[in-house]
C-alpha cells in the first residue's frame, strides 16, 4: 500500500515543485520589472504583473493538480481537464500581453498538455492552440509598446516555440511507448517464468513418482515377495508335519519383516541405500539373503572400481534384479555375481544363473492368459532406464553353459557426460 501510495505522489510532487519553481522565478522577474521600471508603471499595470502568477498557481490547484494524477495514473480524463486547459492557455495568453517575459510559462504549458492529452494529433492541436496564444500575446505587446514589425516577430516566436512543443511531445511520446512496450514484455516475461516454474515443477514431481516407483520395485516389492516365499514354505512344512522347518522359515519371516521396515525407513528418510560398507557389501548382503531364502548358492567376486554414488546404487539394483529373477523365475540353484573395471574405463556388472534360461523365465514371467506377471512394470525395463540414464546399458540372454546371463556395463564418466 506504502509503494502505491508512494507512486501516487511522487510524480505531482515533482510536478508541484517544478510549476511552483517556475511561477516563482517569474513573479520575481515581475516584482524586479515593477521596481526598476523607468518612468514607473500604471497601478493597474504593476497589479496585472504581480496577478499572472498568482492566478496561474491558484488555477492549477483548482483543476490542474487533479488532471495531471489522473493522467499519470492512466484514467479516463474528464472534461474538467479540458476546461483547465483551456484555462491555462488563456492564462498564459493574458501573462504575455501584460508582460513578455511571462511566454517562458510556455515551459509549464507544453508538458502539461502532452501529458494531460491522450492522443498523440489531440496534442499537436492543443500545442498548435498554446502558440497561437502566445503569439497573440506577444502581439499585444509588441503593438502597445509600438515595436516595428512586432506581428512578424510574434508570429516567428509562436512558430518556432510551437515546432520545440511538437518535436519535444514527439519524443516523449516515443519514449513512453517504448517504456509501454518494455514493461509489456517484462510481463509476458514474469508470465512466462510462471508458466515454466509450474511445468518444472510437474516434470519434478513425475520424475519423483517415477523414481519412487523403481525404488518400491528394487527394495521392498522384492522383499516382500520373499517374504510371502518364506510364508508358504513355513505353510508348506506344518502341512507336512515338520514343525522345525516351519519354525526356521517362520524366523526368516521375521527377519525379512525387518528388512522391509528398514527399507520403508530409508526410502522416506531418502537415506543412502548402500548402508554401511559401500557397494561390495550391499551386493554381499544381497547374496547372503539369496543363500538363506532360498537356498541357492551364490558365489560373488566383487571388484568394484571407483564411482559416483549414483552410478553404485545403479548397480547395486541391477543385482539386486538378476538375483531376483534368478530365484522367482529361473528356478535356478547357483548365482554367480562378477563386478570389475571394464577395459576401456567405467564398469561391468554380471549376473550369472543356472536356471532355464531366459525363455523359461519370460514364460514363467507370465500368467497363463498372457498377461504380465510379477515380474512386470518396473523390471529389466526400469532397470534399463535407471542405466541409460548414467551412460550406460543393459543385455539379458542366455548364458554359454545353460542358464540365463544378466550384464550392465557403464561407459567412463567423461564418454557417458558426452
Amino acid at each position: 500500500m506504502s509503494e502505491i501510495g508512494a507512486v501516487r505522489r511522487g510524480p505531482l510532487l515533482w510536478w508541484d515543485l517544478g510549476i511552483s519553481a517556475t511561477l516563482a522565478v517569474m513573479a520575481t522577474i515581475g516584482l524586479f520589472e515593477i521596481l526598476l521600471s523607468d518612468p514607473p508603471l500604471e497601478p493597474a499595470e504593476s497589479w496585472s504583473i504581480v496577478a499572472a502568477p498568482a492566478v496561474f498557481a491558484l488555477w492549477y490547484v483548482l483543476l490542474g493538480r487533479a488532471a495531471l494524477r489522473r493522467a499519470i495514473l492512466e484514467r479516463v480524463a474528464r472534461p474538467a481537464d479540458f476546461v483547465f486547459l483551456l484555462g491555462m492557455i488563456a492564462i498564459i495568453a493574458a501573462a504575455t500581453a501584460v508582460f513578455a517575459n511571462y511566454a517562458t510559462l510556455q515551459t509549464i504549458g507544453y508538458p502539461v498538455i502532452w501529458t494531460i492529452v491522450a492522443r498523440y494529433r489531440s496534442a499537436i492541436i492543443w500545442s498548435a492552440g498554446l502558440a497561437l496564444a502566445v503569439g497573440a500575446g506577444f502581439i499585444g505587446v509588441f503593438t502597445r509598446f509600438g515595436v516595428s514589425g512586432g506581428v512578424g516577430a510574434a508570429v516567428a516566436i509562436a512558430l518556432i516555440s510551437f515546432a520545440f512543443a511538437v518535436v519535444m511531445g514527439t519524443w516523449i511520446t516515443r519514449i513512453f511507448a517504448q517504456g509501454e512496450r518494455y514493461r509489456a514484455l517484462a510481463e509476458e516475461l514474469r508470465r512466462s517464468q510462471a508458466e515454466v516454474a509450474e511445468l518444472s515443477e510437474a516434470a519434478g514431481a513425475a520424475s519423483e513418482r517415477e523414481r519412487l516407483s523403481r525404488e518400491l520395485h528394487d527394495t521392498l516389492t522384492q522383499t516382500l515377495a520373499g517374504l510371502v516365499m518364506l510364508s508358504e514354505q513355513a505353510e508348506r512344512a506344518l502341512a507336512a508335519g515338520d514343525p522345525e522347518r516351519a519354525a526356521d522359515r517362520i524366523v526368516r519371516v521375521g527377519s525379512a519383516a525387518r528388512d522391509a521396515v528398514a527399507e520403508a525407513r530409508a526410502l522416506v528418510a531418502t537415506t543412502q541405500p548402500l548402508g554401511d560398507g559401500g557397494l561390495e557389501a550391499a551386493i554381499g548382503r544381497l547374496a547372503a539373503r539369496l543363500r538363506v531364502d532360498a537356498g541357492v548358492r551364490v558365489d560373488c567376486e566383487l571388484l568394484p572400481p571407483e564411482l559416483d554414488r549414483e552410478r553404485q546404487v545403479v548397480l547395486l539394483r541391477a543385482a539386486q534384479e538378476g538375483m531376483s529373477n534368478a530365484r522367482k523365475h529361473a528356478g535356478a540353484s547357483w548365482v554367480a555375481v562378477s563386478l570389475s573395471s571394464a577395459a576401456e574405463g567405467g564398469a561391468v556388472l554380471v549376473v550369472d544363473d543356472d536356471g532355464v534360461g531366459p525363455a523359461g523365465t519370460a514364460s514363467r514371467a507370465r500368467g497363463t492368459d498372457g498377461t504380465a506377471g510379477a515380474s512386470g512394470g518396473f523390471g529389466l525395463t526400469g532397470l534399463a532406464d535407471r542405466v541409460r540414464a548414467v551412460g550406460g546399458e543393459v543385455r539379458f540372454g542366455a548364458r554359454p553353459g545353460g542358464g540365463a546371463r544378466l550384464e550392465v556395463r557403464l561407459r567412463p564418466v567423461a564418454e557417458g557426460a558426452a
